[in-house]
């Protein structure tokens, strides 16, 4: 079922207004997520997301277990370092004060197709589901870099008011969302990842979880041999145990992921398990 929207309170309403108005940036009020798509904890039950070296952390069967916390890294554009908006600690101050709250995060940009399905639980209430909470993911382009950031090989040239790649959605009555975007590419020192953040309110100043999700290898060597859309193929590619983010295991947050006929790519679904 289609959404009209997340909820705002006469603040966040007050914040949401005056950022359109002062910085004339887009935001898409969309929240159209597919229910009851039964996201599992880590890979499970599928040849295409299993891997050997993505072992160890929290247990994988099922269990009411908190995944991992991770750096948000050095790219998040959330106001907690000084490159790209820099400006706020403010989830809702990402980019000029415009929140980017939509589905589709890839702005046209090509690759692989990825639909990304999450869902909410905490584990502070045997995990179940939290509606209405905000969920901001980024990940970066095919060739491996990050929208908004100028200052390194992993920013490139991009202007700060980019926001490819980057979105936020507001979790549904069963705690789901939808995302809508390509299989990330790799860069020199990490492994294929997808980077997010949870808050309870839209202005909330500090996330309830910071984590990362991981992808099966046999996969990211799949698409990273895609060179048409810009992925840099499989040599210098780092494997997940090798990474030093999910060297000490990717159980909780491991993406389980399969082949999706409807769009040409792959369908990753998780579970993600915070205290709330």
């Amino acid at each position: 079922m289609c959404q009209e929207g997340p909820k705002f309170n006469g603040m966040q309403r007050r914040q949401l207004l005056a950022a359109l108005l002062g910085a004339g940036a887009t935001v898409m009020l969309t929240n159209c997520n597919n229910v009851g798509f039964s996201p599992t904890t880590a890979s499970s039950g599928s040849d295409d997301s299993s891997d050997s070296s993505d072992s160890g952390g929290s247990s994988s069967d099922g269990s009411c277990a908190e995944m991992a916390t991770e750096t948000n890294g050095p790219y998040p554009a959330d106001g907690s370092n000084s490159s790209g908006d820099g400006s706020s600690a403010k989830l809702d101050m990402v980019y000029t004060g415009s929140p980017i709250i939509r589905r589709d995060i890839a702005e046209s940009i090509a690759g692989v197709p990825l639909t990304l399905n999450l869902s909410l639980q905490n584990v502070r209430n045997s995990c179940a589901t939290l509606s209405n909470y905000y969920i901001y993911i980024w990940h970066c382009t095919p060739t491996g870099q990050y929208s908004a950031y100028t200052g390194s090989t992993n920013g490139g040239s991009h202007d700060r008011t980019e926001t490819y790649f980057r979105g936020i959605q507001q979790t549904d009555s069963n705690g789901e969302v939808t995302f809508t975007t390509v299989y990330p590419g790799w860069y020199t020192g990490r492994a294929i990842h997808i980077h997010a953040e949870v808050y309870k309110n839209l202005d909330d100043a500090t996330p309830v979880k910071i984590t990362q999700f991981a992808f099966p290898m046999s996969i990211n060597k799949t698409v990273a041999a895609k060179t048409s859309y810009g992925y840099k193929g499989t040599s210098g590619m780092m494997d997940n145990s090798s990474d030093g983010i999910f060297s000490d295991g990717t159980s909780t947050e491991m993406l389980t992921v399969t082949t999706d006929s409807s769009t040409g790519g792959y369908a990753a679904t998780l579970a993600l398990k915070v205290k709330a």
